[in-house]
């Protein structure tokens, strides 16, 4: 899943300025898709945030590469290694570049503001749910049951046999920005959130939207009340997560995972399958499959015994 937009590399030029840099003799693309850097393929378009390492951005395949004058080096040791043509666009600041994009060619075309009235919730989901707030571009499958006061955003699919509890906020702007003229100017979260089917989701939880990929709550997911669960996390089959949880951006929680409560997970951390955290574990690095962790920073569950009893 990426953002759909349709640009020529003479108009993300026009739009975003810069220099155009070209390394051996690519083919002057149509742009299709805005993707994360991290997962680019040839015929993607990418934006460079500021924090990219060397090492990522040497692995980054995208075509169409903008990023800043510090980074075109590590763009040109990429497309060496991999022996591939690209188009580096180089720009001064790469967080503005990202907001152009995200407020022109990628803005998507239905109305923030078209919300269903309360009489078509009472008729979908009963009296109950008259409270609720649900966008008419929500995507609600068969037999979800919809809690009072819960709000259902735009860009949000919920698969069937699924249950939002009461004031659950799905598919709210992520907790993303970038420094411009001296503040932090939040991004246009426009991926909405993909919620498979079966997914039971506590009272007064809240999955964020993600910026340029959905986040992805998996089948068979239960999530108790007060869950946090930041914009481009991924959730896997089966993962079960306590009270009071909290996900930074971009973690991933593999299937058949069971989380304590109180749980923190620091951004861009991978937790692997069957994994299991201890209640108020503060996870500070990935882990592998089949772990068992406790403590702040968490450590092997072991290793913490022993620090508990020494």
């Amino acid at each position: 899943m990426a953002l759909p937009l349709q640009l020529t590399l003479f108009e993300l030029r026009t739009l975003l300025g810069g220099e155009l840099e070209v390394w051996g003799n690519p083919p002057a693309p149509t742009l299709s898709r805005l993707v994360p850097y991290e997962t680019a393929e040839w015929a993607s378009l990418v934006v460079l945030p500021e924090r990219a390492t060397p090492t990522k951005i040497s692995r980054c395949r995208a075509g169409v590469v903008v990023g800043s004058p510090l980074q075109i080096q590590d763009w040109q040791r990429s497309r060496r290694q991999l022996d591939e043509p690209g188009w580096f666009l180089r720009v001064e600041d790469t967080g503005k570049a990202l907001i152009r994009l995200l407020d022109g060619p990628c803005r998507p075309s239905e109305s923030d503001a078209d919300w269903l009235s309360s009489e078509e919730i009472v008729e979908r989901w009963g009296a109950h749910a008259r409270t609720a707030s649900v966008h008419r571009s929500a995507n609600i499958g068969d037999g979800v049951w919809v809690g009072p006061g819960s709000v259902v955003h735009p860009r949000v699919t919920v698969g069937a046999g699924s249950r939002i509890g009461d004031g659950v906020v799905l598919g709210a702007p992520g907790f993303g920005f970038v420094g411009l003229d001296g503040r932090a100017t939040p991004l246009p979260h426009w991926a909405g959130v993909v919620i498979e089917s079966d997914v039971w989701i506590g009272p007064q939880s809240q999955i964020s939207a993600g910026l340029l990929e959905a986040t992805w709550i998996g089948s068979g997911v239960r999530i108790d009340s007060l869950v946090q669960i930041g914009h481009n996390c991924k959730v896997g089959s089966g993962t079960i997560l306590a009270g009071q949880v909290g996900l930074a951006g971009s973690v991933v929680l593999g299937s058949g995972c069971l989380v304590g409560g109180q749980v923190g997970f620091a951004d861009h951390i991978v937790l692997g399958d069957d994994c299991q955290v201890a209640a108020r574990a503060g996870v500070t690095k990935s882990w592998p499959s089949g772990s068992r962790i406790a403590g702040f920073p968490a450590v092997n569950i072991r290793d913490w015994r022993r620090q508990v009893v020494s």
